[in-house]
């Protein structure tokens, strides 16, 4: 199953989709609306993943090719690291990137999170 992200337009809940039991994702009493990755109007130069392999295991991931903000009005909320077999959750506080151990999981894509920008990914 690809990645799937779902956004409550009530609340600003953001969530994963692990497991596709063939129910809608529900939050506030709604359905959950599925998030396309790139395809808010906005700076790719500041949304795209940029990802640097530092070795065999772990990756660093960068918001951007020019620095994100990271103020309490707009930031990046967290960075997905999805593998052949699943993926890893990174929440960011401040900065724009992060180290992430991969071990022996091939990553596939990454995606980060802009509050008020959407989703982003890049493929690997």
């Amino acid at each position: 199953m690809a990645t799937k992200f779902y956004k409550c337009n009530q609340c600003g809940n953001v969530v994963i989709k692990v497991v596709d039991a063939n129910v809608p994702v529900m939050c506030c009493g709604e359905k959950m609306v599925e998030l396309t990755p790139n395809t808010v109007d906005a700076s790719g130069e500041k949304h795209l993943p940029v990802v640097t392999r530092i070795d065999e295991k772990t990756i660093k991931v960068e918001v951007g090719s020019v620095a994100h903000p990271m103020l309490e009005e707009h930031h990046i909320s967290f960075i997905y690291v999805e593998t052949e077999n699943g993926g890893i959750t990174v929440n960011l506080k401040d900065k724009p990137e992060a180290i992430v151990y991969v071990g022996d999981e091939k990553p596939v894509a990454v995606y980060e999170y802009c509050n008020l920008h959407g989703l982003w990914m890049t493929t690997l």
